[in-house]
């Protein structure tokens, strides 16, 4: 990872465990809240895990818009899951 890129890496997952602290469900169920939140902070370890040996410079930038893509979608629709993709075929 390039040197640049690794404090904005770090300060993106802590970004996303921040988020997963303060995170409320839309139904507004204790229960769905905490089932929500421990899929955030699995997701986030899976994901960050998966990548960890990007090195090419587009591919880590394309993983970062990612992430900002789905915290985005999921603080304004109000659910952590990511949007599933219609594909025409």
């Amino acid at each position: 990872m390039m040197a640049a890129t690794r404090p904005e890496v770090l300060g993106l997952y802590r970004k996303i465990f921040r988020l997963a602290r303060r995170w409320k469900s839309s139904l507004g169920l204790e229960e769905e809240t905490k089932k929500e939140k421990q899929y955030i902070v699995e997701e986030a370890r899976k994901l960050f895990h998966k990548n960890k040996n990007v090195t090419h410079p587009d591919t880590i930038r394309q993983c970062i818009e990612e992430a900002h893509a789905r915290i985005d979608i999921g603080l304004h629709y109000g659910i952590p899951y990511p949007r599933p993709v219609s594909i025409s075929v």
